[in-house]
């Protein structure tokens, strides 16, 4: 018999936007043509100055520990960055570079967190704030999204049913995954003059920020500077400059905080390589500017998106104004169909990446059963075959008409 295993751990669920899109890849091999909608990153190589700037450090023998935290050299590019693109003041000692954005989080959990603490995460969100919080040994409580589609997507008024002695943190994600949506600057402003005077820690991931169409994204912090001493914001270069593979993420905040996030680093990753660091600060020497071309067809491709699925009256979506997602509403479809119920988007996507060879991430995997997670950062004939895919598997199951 085998010694026992962590409880805590074992209460975690494998990411399924990682197992989609492993299944779709074992179809893949076994030679049908899969269109992957699943994927939370662009489809554009990383900018030439960027990968040119890792090859030249790699040259010149950067291959060597760095320093745990990120170099100072970086810490103060993105100081930089954040003074002068979100007007936030910040010095380097307040700045940790990790592994993603994703061990960002993950280790902020577990600077944050006692056990029974509770962290507000408002639906849908993105798969990995819940096990994170459970890794840490937290408690996850999810806010239901609005019935309203077109209503404010966070307000005091869902908040303050949820809030109590335990709660120690709520995560604010805009632009969002998987809704797509930006919250709007006056929306953040009467979020943020709400939480001032509340004794909770505010996690704002910014991941998508250059990714917002139809209007700025702007930063909590910025336009409340009631709640600096206790906000932290969480960014990254994997979707802004396509630098998924390189694994660079960052947070802001409090001097305590990023303490002990970069002891938790001195314990688990070490460092960020310092030939990636190279090509995170050439990045940050051009700027958004570097991208900016790439934003214009992500949103053209949006755009594309939201015309074919409009044609399709019996369908819902969240407004998609940022990030590469539109969140689709199917329960009125599945609804119609006697072969699911109105809230099992789940099995859906499961025969229509079997039958129809196109995987899209279900609701469930968010907290909104009954929804479907469309990325539309592939190319427009595939973005239009996909959709067409998508038109005959809810024709299929009688969910509308041809």
């Amino acid at each position: 018999m085998l010694p026992t295993l962590s409880q805590r751990i074992s209460q975690l669920q494998p990411s399924p936007t990682v197992a989609l899109n492993t299944k779709a890849k074992e179809l893949a091999d076994q030679g049908h043509k899969i269109i992957n909608f699943s994927v939370g990153e662009p489809d554009f190589p990383t900018p030439e100055p960027i990968v040119k700037a890792a090859i030249k450090a790699l040259e010149a023998g950067k291959t060597r520990y760095g320093g745990a935290g990120g170099g100072l050299p970086l810490r103060k590019a993105i100081c930089e960055k954040l003074l002068k693109e979100n007007e936030l003041t910040y010095t380097p000692e307040q700045i940790v570079v990790g592994i993603g954005a994703k061990e960002i989080l993950f280790h902020l959990s577990l600077a944050l967190l006692n056990p029974g603490d509770e962290v507000l995460i408002p639906a849908p969100y993105w798969v990995s704030y819940t096990e994170h919080v459970i890794a840490a040994g937290g408690t996850p409580i999810v806010i239901p999204m609005p019935a309203d589609h077109k209503a404010p997507r966070l307000t005091k008024e869902m908040i303050a049913p949820y809030l109590t002695a335990k709660t120690k943190a709520i995560v604010i994600t805009s632009p969002s995954n998987p809704g797509g949506y930006v919250i709007p600057p006056n929306e953040v402003k009467a979020l943020g003059d709400y939480l001032a005077d509340k004794n909770i820690w505010i996690l704002s991931d910014e991941i998508y920020e250059y990714m917002s169409f139809d209007g700025p994204s702007i930063s909590m912090a910025t336009l409340c500077p009631a709640v600096r001493d206790r906000f932290i914001l969480i960014n990254g270069f994997s979707k802004g400059f396509a630098m998924t593979g390189w694994r660079v993420g960052y947070m802001a905040g409090p001097k305590p905080v990023a303490d002990l996030v970069r002891t938790l680093q001195t314990q688990s990753s070490t460092c960020l390589p310092p030939f990636v660091e190279e090509g995170a600060l050439e990045a940050l020497r051009h700027g958004r500017q570097l991208m900016a071309d790439k934003m214009v067809i992500l949103q053209e491709r949006r755009d594309l998106a939201v015309s074919i699925l409009k044609k399709f009256p019996e369908l819902d979506m969240l407004p998609p104004n940022g990030a590469f997602y539109i969140f689709i509403d199917l329960r009125k479809v599945l609804a119609k169909s006697a072969l699911y119920t109105n809230d099992n988007s789940l099995d859906f996507s499961k025969k229509l990446l079997e039958t129809y060879h196109v995987a899209m991430v279900p609701g469930e995997a968010f907290g909104a059963p009954g929804f479907i997670r469309l990325s539309y950062a592939v190319h427009e004939d595939t973005l239009k075959e996909g959709l067409s895919r998508l038109g005959d598997a809810l024709v299929a199951i009688g969910g509308i008409r041809n």
